[in-house]
């Protein structure tokens, strides 16, 4: 079997994108009924969903969990304050441990001992979501049932290993690996065509009128 071009890699990559896009859009416009009936965002579930399954975070843990900016996250959670449903509060997390009192301060978090605001569901939002989640959960049961467990199993994995450090290495690798690839087309090609000038050069200087060397016939000894 051929090994698939450089062009049809990108073209596989690319619809495989696409897809990806279309359905995460399709799941949000069907889940959005359900949300809006309790006048949530899907934001505003996500973030309230993670709350009510980890219970309190801190903004920067709940910035890396869903992957927005800090900016983000507070705002969604002003507005989820002002309806009472999470709570800030500032907590001091406890002191390192004799074991890691010794280790490189680039390999500690820093935090130990310190205040530090976490986020976390009001009695009102925990009622909400024990409210909210069955039926949410029910619902996109209901959509993912085309699928078996093992395609199911195999969509997590699959979306977390695009997330993971491993596929930023190979992006990474593979943006390096076209750049290269473009380098090397310009250099063929430039390489062509100063061939292509140098073969014209040598045929003009053998051309009569072209101020070229007239090549004598080689006389033979009698």
């Amino acid at each position: 079997m051929r090994r698939p071009t450089q062009k049809q890699r990108t073209e596989l990559a690319f619809r495989a994108y696409l897809d990806l896009i279309d359905t995460a859009d399709w799941l949000k416009r069907e889940m959005r009924a359900p949300l809006d009936a309790f006048d949530m965002t899907m934001m505003d579930f996500r973030l309230m969903e993670m709350l009510y399954r980890e219970g309190a975070l801190t903004a920067p843990d709940i910035a890396r969990k869903i992957g927005r900016p800090r900016q983000d996250v507070q705002v969604i959670t002003a507005r989820l304050e002002e309806r009472g449903w999470v709570g800030r509060r500032m907590v001091s997390l406890p002191p390192v441990e004799f074991e890691r009192a010794h280790v490189a301060k680039a390999e500690q978090d820093g935090r130990e001992g310190r205040q530090v605001g976490v986020v976390g569901l009001t009695a009102s939002g925990k009622r909400l979501m024990g409210n909210a989640l069955p039926r949410h959960a029910r619902m996109v049961r209901a959509l993912m049932r085309v699928l078996d467990a093992r395609e199911k199993e195999s969509i997590c994995k699959i979306c977390r290993k695009l997330r993971s450090r491993e596929a930023v290495f190979r992006f990474l690798q593979e943006i390096r690996m076209i750049d290269e690839d473009e380098q090397a087309v310009e250099v063929r090609e430039e390489a062509a065509a100063e061939l292509e000038r140098l073969t014209e050069r040598m045929r003009a200087r053998g051309r009569p009128g072209h101020g070229g060397r007239k090549h004598r016939p080689l006389r033979t000894r009698r």
